[in-house]
């Protein structure tokens, strides 16, 4: 069921518009997405849709819901109601959680796999509040699983129980934005950029071939350069997500961080079961702790703000963050600044072979709404309307972020908009908006996506690893101190929570 009609505005409007998702890097905030409840339709026939998508961000779903709703006000009735709950993902998760409590149940709600583990629970199949999609997937003659790209529909599998459990939204991950104008005036880059450092083939003045020690040691170059100024408030080098920041690192480096497997205190490994942290983990938190120290690094945890305000108002030369917040790095939408943003992969631990990339971006589960009818209705809307290839990659483009369907990738709509982000030679446009040029970084690394084990509690383990240096920050003694005594509150955090939730 496809509406040609619906098809030529969305496209249109990706050649147009430039929206990106979020109201900070890696959640979607923005204004009152509100209800829309259309007039006249019986409770019975509503299809609710809790949502964290802020009302400037909701402009092609809400295109595709209307698809939805015109074809079926005149057969059975069935109409999609979008309601924002909330401005990002923590806080939606919790809105969910204490509405379902209340005894209210949705259709759809959009988050992330940790959130949706939490709605299963442990009490076996039978007491999950979400549907397991097995059932709607094989009969569905015309929707097929290997259309899409493998790694999105297979994070849908990934749960506690066996069976598909979500299907995705769209998709994104993390990248390295750079102040160029600022990076090539330092005293640093004219000495030194054709140098190289390290054992990885870094070239000072060539980013991309930066690893994350050649990072960190540009930042600590230009920090010494630039941040010594009185009052000063320049950070070379800001991480939007502690939490991000951590995980990746840890997967890079082979540092234990969490098990599916296991009960209790078994699924949290980043402090073995006698208390003691990893002493990997310790000296690697200990580096991040002297980089803040010296003013070389501000995250979200340590500094109180997300980096990427720094970066706009030129108090920090680099930043990292997600895709899908491209926008709030993004010089080019800005009525403040005016220099020219760089982009990158994000450098890795010991060079690219050992590259790993967070994999971000919502997906759907489906609640137990004891009415076949509605969930089946409720299904047909993710399969024939929200991963239909043309319309999922205008809604995933327009927001910065990567459509699920491979056809997608094949669809006019994809080619022109990704090719307004390349020079004429096919290279990167760094005088085009970041929005037309993350497709072209992501298709270069989506191949090295990494996601975290699934299951209750690993929601409140992402939490925590992600307070580990603000945490730090309050227990005296050396760096390594202070993370290790960091890294046991963050695990009893954890080991609480899910005491508490069985």
């Amino acid at each position: 069921m496809k509406n040609k009609i619906l098809k030529a505005s969305l496209l249109f409007l990706g050649s147009l518009s430039l929206v990106a998702c979020g109201g900070n890097p890696g959640s979607s905030e923005g204004g009152d997405g509100g209800k829309t409840e259309p007039s006249n339709v019986s409770k019975d026939k509503t299809i609710s849709f809790w949502h964290c998508i802020g009302h400037d961000k909701m402009r092609n779903l809400n295109r595709i819901i209307t698809a939805f709703n015109e074809a079926h006000k005149d057969t059975d009735g069935y109409q999609i109601v979008p309601e924002k709950l909330s401005g990002s993902y923590d806080d939606l998760h919790d809105a969910v959680k204490t509405k379902l409590q209340a005894g209210f149940v949705p259709s759809i709600t959009m988050g992330y796999p940790d959130s949706f583990s939490e709605y299963m629970g442990t009490g076996g199949v039978e007491k999950s509040k979400i549907l397991n999609l097995d059932s709607f997937i094989n009969n569905d003659a015309d929707f097929h699983p290997e259309t899409f790209v493998d790694m999105y529909y297979q994070e849908g599998k990934g749960y506690q129980y066996e069976g598909t459990w979500s299907v995705p939204l769209y998709k994104s991950t993390e990248a390295m934005y750079i102040n160029k104008e600022m990076f090539q005036s330092t005293t640093f880059y004219k000495e030194h950029k054709n140098d190289t450092h390290g054992s990885y083939g870094a070239v000072i003045g060539d980013p991309s071939t930066w690893d994350w020690d050649t990072l960190t040691y540009v930042a600590s170059q230009v920090q010494a350069e630039k941040g010594t100024a009185a009052g000063s408030d320049f950070h070379a080098l800001g991480y939007d997500s502690d939490a991000n920041l951590f995980i990746s690192q840890m997967a890079q480096r082979n540092i234990s961080y969490t098990s599916a497997t296991g009960t209790g205190e078994e699924h949290f490994k980043f402090v073995d079961t006698k208390g003691t942290p990893n002493a990997d983990l310790v000296a690697f938190g200990a580096e991040l702790m002297d980089l803040i120290n010296s003013g070389a690094l501000a995250t979200q945890g340590s500094y109180g703000s997300y980096s990427s305000d720094l970066f706009l108002k030129k108090k920090a030369m680099i930043t990292i963050g997600s895709t899908g917040g491209s926008a709030y790095n993004d010089p080019k939408g800005s009525t403040t600044s005016d220099f020219t943003c760089s982009l990158y992969a994000v450098p890795a631990y010991q060079g690219k072979n050992n590259a790993k990339y967070i994999m971000q971006g919502p997906s759907l589960c489906f609640f137990d709404t004891k009415d076949p009818a509605k969930e089946a209705a409720a299904w047909e809307f993710y399969s024939k309307f929200v991963s239909d290839p043309e319309l999922n990659a205008a809604l995933a483009l327009e927001n910065s972020y990567d459509p699920v369907r491979k056809a997608s990738y094949e669809t006019d709509n994809y080619k022109n908009w990704t090719a307004q982000g390349k020079t004429e030679d096919g290279k990167d446009d760094e005088e085009k908006e970041l929005a037309y040029r993350i497709p072209a970084l992501t298709a270069t690394i989506k191949d090295n996506y990494i996601t975290s084990p699934v299951f209750v509690g690993s929601s409140k383990a992402r939490t925590e690893i992600g307070k580990v240096l603000s945490y730090a920050q309050s227990f005296k003694g050396s760096s390594s101190d202070k993370v290790s005594s960091a890294l046991i509150k963050a695990w009893t955090e954890c080991i609480n929570y899910i005491r508490s939730a069985k």
